[in-house]
């Protein structure tokens, strides 16, 4: 039997006003209460808990805050999850630090063996070995904290905004709640349970109330919709065995909205396969859409996964690490390799004129060579197989073949095609 590879999916989903009212009111409440019990707890695991065990130390959390068994669990989980995670990006940090301090070294031997104009070969010099001096500055001072044994830093909202705008910043830090599953519990999950609803393919929830926010009331109920297909899938398919994969959820407010994130883990091969179709991916400006397809071309699912792009500059690097992240999630799921096109055949080659034109503005702009990048590294450290194919054509095809009679876009199309061009299939 083959080691299988576990790995966490995150659902997000709208949760409307009109249709949660009573989450709405309870989140107001419960969620200041819940971020100021994991900010206490982080410092009390940070500085000691005085003599208490971790047992101890969530039964005296229940009785001051009058809270139940698996809430108080919730937070110091909760607390202890943020601690690791604030390490690990102080290790990346560190890493990133040293890889750039590579890379400005040799920029600066490489300045001083191609610039024959003394003028510009010094300022350039002074400006790396400036750049440099900042670098190894802030991976040094990483290094001494770590090895003087300082705990990590975390942040709940910025002094800036404190200064600013007081109700912002408190809207900022105290902005979510989290619902821990455990296998142990009914329906994987005590404080928050899923149920779904097949004649109205929507999904319900009750929430268990915590702290006496509401009176005269145990649970709280609401309901929201899954667009996505393959998603839905896995949450249903997870649902049917929670006792091996109980669901977590983490409730979040933006822009006074709020947003449920479903997280569960999923059994994947340590390799994806082609044998049972693959996943094309069409690369846009601010989007990608996704066509996933089984091995005789037959179109499954469409996605569309958007990302953020600022302009001429490209995009962010942590829009495009979120969404190349999704997407590999999506391939993770379906067990399926993914399929991109690979760009630089198209310059290589005498193509025509416009399409040449077109892709060359898409490298350059949208900065395709990042998102490559992201892709390669993310489906390697996941098992995710990456093919690239011929992109000529691919949206004339799309339009004369499949767009009309498919009712499918001019993207969708694309991706269509460049999924079933992995079979050799146009």
């Amino acid at each position: 039997m083959r080691d299988m590879t576990q790995v966490t999916l995150v659902t997000n989903c709208l949760l409307y006003e009109d249709k949660n009212k009573q989450l709405y009111d309870y989140f107001a409440e419960i969620s200041p209460l819940f971020t100021f019990l994991v900010r206490r707890t982080i410092h009390h695991l940070k500085h000691g808990l005085n003599g208490e065990t971790l047992s101890q130390y969530r039964t005296r959390l229940k009785q001051e805050y009058n809270l139940t068994n698996r809430f108080a669990k919730t937070v110091v989980t909760t607390a202890q999850n943020l601690l690791k995670l604030s390490s690990a990006a102080g290790e990346y940090l560190h890493s990133t630090y040293a890889d750039k301090i590579k890379k400005v070294n040799a920029k600066i031997i490489k300045t001083k063996v191609i610039l024959n104009n003394p003028k510009t070969k010094t300022n350039r010099i002074k400006n790396l070995k400036t750049k440099l001096f900042w670098l190894e500055m802030k991976k040094n001072k990483l290094t001494q904290r770590k090895n003087n044994g300082v705990k990590p830093m975390l942040t709940f909202g910025t002094k800036k905004l404190l200064k600013s705008d007081k109700s912002k910043f408190l809207e900022k830090r105290d902005n979510q709640i989290v619902y821990v599953g455990d296998k142990n519990d009914y329906k994987g999950n005590q404080q928050f349970q899923l149920f779904y609803d097949k004649k109205y393919n929507k999904f319900t929830y009750k929430i268990r109330v915590e702290n006496q926010c509401i009176k005269d009331s145990k649970y709280i109920y609401g309901g929201f919709i899954v667009k996505d297909n393959i998603a839905k899938r896995e949450i249903l398919k997870t649902l049917s065995n929670p006792k091996s994969n109980p669901l977590s959820f983490r409730i979040i407010r933006k822009d006074n909205l709020l947003f449920l994130q479903i997280m569960y883990r999923t059994g994947s091969e340590p390799k994806t396969r082609s044998s049972n179709g693959v996943i094309g991916v069409d690369f846009n400006k601010g989007f990608v859409t996704v066509s996933e397809i089984d091995e005789t071309g037959k179109l499954l699912n469409i996605a569309s996964i958007k990302y953020i792009h600022k302009g001429n500059s490209g995009v962010t690097k942590n829009s495009m690490y979120h969404m190349v992240k999704d997407l590999v999630n999506l391939a993770t799921v379906s067990g399926k390799d993914i399929v991109i096109e690979d760009l630089k055949t198209l310059n290589k080659n005498k193509k025509e004129k416009t399409e040449r034109k077109h892709y060359n503005r898409m490298i350059n702009t949208l900065k395709f060579g990042r998102f490559r990048d992201f892709l390669q590294t993310k489906c390697d450290k996941l098992g995710v197989g990456l093919s690239l194919v011929n992109p000529y054509n691919t949206s004339k095809i799309a339009s004369n073949k499949y767009c009309y009679d498919m009712k499918l876009n001019i993207h969708s199309g694309a991706s269509y095609v460049i999924a079933r061009r992995f079979y050799n299939l146009d």
